[in-house]
């Protein structure tokens, strides 16, 4: 009788939970896809100066260690930290001075509406506020695309969304003229991949060997021209003498425009 009684109630049990699982499967929460591609990311340990920064907070590197950005479109980010993700890789970094920062993927990043509301699909950017991404309205460095919307009207409040990382640069212009400023704005920002002084040395370089080929080019033509008329025209060496001399001032002019511009590129 005990054993007809167990065998029953083990049936009635297996009967419960098959019956039941439809109930669960039906209240499943429509961002679960969001929330476990946000924590299967592949970290890496990155020193950082203050161990103790939040998680979602977006960091810059710097040569005293890395540091929540806090700077608008920063070219310099190396990604968001993440202390819940899928994998850590370890690393000869103290871990006490280090934590773990997803470059690439899902993951959670701090955001604001500072600059606006977030809809799913918008790029993502840093901003002045310490560590916390906010909507890029402009063209720049951005980390990502959001995976879901933000719309609190307080833009004191920060929360964390959903960002699929993709650091990259982003042309907001799509002309011809943009996409040139923009290059020209990409190989000048000192980015931590891509050394910005090396650029702006060769580009003053060329500036300056440019003004001075016009500049000769200008002068030579302009003394051909003079002695062929001094030739034909000998009575009228003076104003000749005097046009030479106004062009060999405008030639002055281009090269030490030329330096101008390479000085202020050096500057820059």
């Amino acid at each position: 009788m005990a054993l007809k009684l167990s065998v029953f109630t083990m049936i009635a049990l297996l009967a419960a939970l098959a019956f039941s699982s439809p109930v669960f499967a039906q209240t499943t929460d429509k961002n679960a896809g969001v929330d476990a591609a946000a924590t299967l990311g592949v970290a890496r340990m990155v020193e950082v100066k203050n161990s103790t920064v939040k998680d979602g907070s977006i960091l810059s590197t710097s040569n005293q260690g890395a540091f929540p950005s806090n700077i608008s479109y920063d070219p310099q980010v190396v990604g968001v930290v993440s202390r819940d993700a899928g994998v850590i890789l370890n690393s000869d970094n103290n871990p006490n001075t280090s934590v773990p920062v997803i470059s690439v993927g899902a993951v959670y990043v701090l955001v604001s509406s500072k600059e606006g509301p977030i809809k799913k699909g918008d790029l993502i950017t840093t901003s002045t506020i310490p560590g916390v991404g906010v909507k890029a309205n402009d063209g720049g460095y951005v980390l990502g695309t959001a995976l879901e919307g933000y719309d609190n009207p307080d833009s004191k409040r920060i929360d964390k969304i959903a960002v699929d990382l993709n650091l990259h640069y982003f042309n907001s212009k799509p002309s011809l003229a943009g996409s040139l400023s923009d290059i020209f704005k990409i190989a000048l920002l000192p980015t931590k991949d891509a050394p910005a002084p090396l650029f702006k040395y060769i580009v003053a370089a060329l500036v300056v060997c440019g003004s001075f080929v016009l500049g000769f080019m200008s002068f030579g033509r302009t003394a051909a021209k003079g002695v062929e008329a001094l030739g034909r025209n000998p009575a009228a060496s003076k104003i000749i003498h005097l046009g030479i001399i106004f062009n060999v001032f405008i030639v002055i002019m281009i090269v030490l425009s030329g330096l101008t511009v390479a000085f202020l590129i050096l500057r820059l």
